[in-house]
């Protein structure tokens, strides 16, 4: 009862404080989702492996003082917190995660809506590998621990379709669902992360309903009419840092440096979306760790214990990674965020994954007393067949994606968060900074 209170307390003093300058709402509800299957995680889950929870968020109603909103037909964003018990407390644990969403609405009509709410947050875990393994020596003993998560702070990414159902004096049902990820993109391992999928079934509560006129929405509009330039280039740099898997140098784990290159042109054919095509550079330092055991050519050269990749010298020219991408974008005022998809035309690695089919390829030719008897590599074009399901596992493969997110704080100037990955699997988060012409 106390907490009840203290929420509805909350509740009425964001809306005294706010009311002046912002229309708000509030949502409220419990949360069911389903954790999937994974190798990682389902050892640890009940037969009925339902996560709990529930959430509490802030709505900022559009009233024309962004333009950019009005453009969505009429969407709206706010800002939450949630709770998830994650199915088992010893090993697994709970989430507590804080995030920011946009209400991009299909239809907005008066008995009901239907849209779409993209949601970008960090979540906080209760356990991790390092406070749940039981083993002699960290990063190596998996039994009964948790190695489906490396690290204390994670990104929290959901993508949901909601429906709302008016009842009453500002009172609405509200009912959502759809995917939710936590993980933190390979800064730290183990990072198999979790993937849930389920709904929400709240109330939404708008104090001042009677008193509240929607504005009309903007179409979004045509830039022939010469009121937008209808195409922008734009270069960016980047860099994070990602720790090596977690198998490998046992018992010992190192961070390594990661960067981007970007430069791409883009069309704007309408103020909410852009299309373009880029070239991007990536550098990825885990790729001077030398992956075969027996290299004893190279005594000084960092060992891993994983195989994934056959590299006998430590040579930086294997960090480095050249492709072309698709960027397709949407805009909401100052921000952009899109999904680019590319595949590599150089990659110096290609034809060293996966380690174990390069050490089982027999040269007819080779010399019984060489250091490395029989191992030859592939000979792979920019295109070639591989498990796109599996690929972050054996090898990473002809294709890349990056989720990226920038805005634009001067007109020329913008930062730029971004995650590459391949398949389902992050290679790597980064941030910047970039020009646009």
């Amino acid at each position: 009862m106390k907490k009840v209170l203290l929420l509805i307390a909350l509740c009425a003093c964001l809306q005294a404080f706010s009311l002046p300058h912002y229309e708000l709402a509030y949502r409220f509800g419990g949360t069911a989702l389903f954790m999937l299957p994974d190798e990682k995680v389902s050892p640890f889950l009940s037969p009925t492996p339902i996560v709990p929870g529930g959430a509490f968020t802030v709505e900022f109603l559009p009233t024309g003082r962004w333009n950019s909103l009005r453009q969505w037909n009429n969407a709206s964003i706010g800002v939450g917190a949630r709770y998830l018990n994650l199915g088992n407390n010893a090993i697994l644990g709970s989430a507590i995660a804080a995030y920011g969403y946009i209400n991009m609405p299909f239809y907005n009509g008066t008995h009901f809506r239907i849209g779409a709410r993209p949601t970008v947050g960090i979540a906080a875990v209760t356990k991790t590998y390092a406070n749940t393994y039981k083993g002699e020596h960290l990063y190596f003993d998996h039994k009964d621990a948790n190695w489906s998560i490396g690290s204390v702070l994670n990104a929290y990414l959901a993508l949901e379709l909601y429906m709302d159902f008016p009842i009453k004096d500002g009172w609405e049902i509200t009912l959502n669902g759809g995917w939710h990820h936590i993980s933190n993109g390979s800064i730290m391992h183990p990072n198999a992360g979790y993937n849930m999928l389920g709904g929400e079934l709240g109330l939404r509560y708008h104090p001042h309903k009677k008193d509240y006129t929607s504005p009309e929405p903007d179409v979004p509009r045509k830039l022939y009419d010469g009121v937008d330039k209808p195409w922008a280039v734009e270069i960016s740099t980047t860099g994070g840092v990602k720790q090596n898997y977690y198998r490998d140098n046992y018992p010992k784990m190192q961070f390594f440096g990661a960067a981007t290159l970007k430069a791409a042109a883009y069309w704007v054919p309408v103020s909410i979306f852009r299309i373009g095509a880029g070239v991007d550079a990536f550098y990825d330092g885990y790729y001077r760790c030398v992956n075969d055991e027996f290299a004893e050519a190279n005594p000084g050269a960092l060992q891993t214990f994983f195989g994934k990749t056959y590299l006998k010298n430590s040579d930086i020219k294997n960090c480095f990674r050249v492709g072309v991408s698709l960027q397709p974008e949407f805009i909401i005022g100052n921000l952009t965020a899109g999904i680019h998809v590319g595949f590599y035309v150089f990659d110096p690695v290609k034809n060293l994954e996966p380690y174990s089919t390069v050490t089982d390829t027999k040269d007819k030719n080779y010399d019984p007393n060489a250091l490395h008897p029989g191992d030859k590599p592939f000979d792979r074009g920019i295109f070639y067949n591989y498990d796109f399901s599996k690929a972050s596992n054996y090898q990473d493969g002809w294709c890349y994606m990056q989720f990226v997110l920038k805005y634009h704080v001067l007109d020329h100037l913008f930062v730029q968060l971004g995650l590459k990955t391949h398949g389902a699997r992050a290679e790597f988060i980064d941030a910047g900074l970039g020009v646009a012409f």
